[in-house]
């Protein structure tokens, strides 16, 4: 959770008695630098946490950024992250092409070790007519009988395996915990920046 604690408000005041919106003057400023180094930690803390590389993480996820401003709360900003799932092959497979019988193993979070799938789930690395590598799991179709034909046909579906999306990734606790202490740790700078500042403006 992103807070100015009450004690931290009373020492705008009181520093900058007289000034008019000195809460306002000091906190929204800082408050924007703080959501910007957000943004930045959100980025390292993901890559820190999951085997996923920047290029992945900053072109499968959208970032939108809601400029601090007054409301009726308060003093309120945010950043909102939006993407769908990843394939599973972009986190650390092994082996990450095709290999005949050749059962692959996976890991998404950096904490867990490389996990071999079971034959049972009937899973493999191939590579699609577009180019595309995947891991994907064979799923039993059934069978189906043309009338009068007399032949039999059986049909599979291949579905590919997908990791979680990018606002899950960040939604993580120990992500989140990560981001929220670099804001706050941000916003605390910038507060006694911005006193400072109006204090050789004289409050301006």
């Amino acid at each position: 959770m992103i807070e100015v604690s009450e004690q931290t408000i009373n020492r705008i005041h009181a520093i900058l008695a007289g000034v008019e919106n000195a809460d306002k003057k000091v906190l929204k400023p800082a408050l924007t630098r703080g959501l910007m180094a957000g943004k930045t930690a959100a980025g390292k803390a993901v890559r820190q946490t999951y085997h996923i590389s920047a290029g992945d993480f900053n072109s499968r996820g959208h970032m939108k950024y809601n400029s601090v401003s007054q409301g009726g709360d308060g003093i309120v900003g945010s950043i909102e992250y939006s993407g769908g799932v990843i394939p599973l092959i972009r986190f650390k497979v092994s082996p990450n092409t095709p290999k005949r019988k050749k059962t692959p193993s996976a890991a998404v979070l950096k904490a867990s070790s490389l996990v071999k799938f079971g034959r049972e789930n009937n899973v493999f690395v191939q590579q699609m007519k577009s180019g595309h590598i995947g891991i994907f799991e064979r799923k039993q179709g059934g069978y189906s009988a043309s009338r009068g034909s007399g032949q039999n046909k059986h049909t599979e579906k291949l579905k590919e395996l997908l990791s979680p999306a990018v606002p899950q990734m960040v939604g993580n606790d120990e992500v989140m915990q990560t981001v929220e202490e670099r804001v706050n740790e941000v916003i605390n700078q910038r507060i006694d920046h911005e006193i400072e500042r109006l204090l050789n403006k004289g409050g301006g």
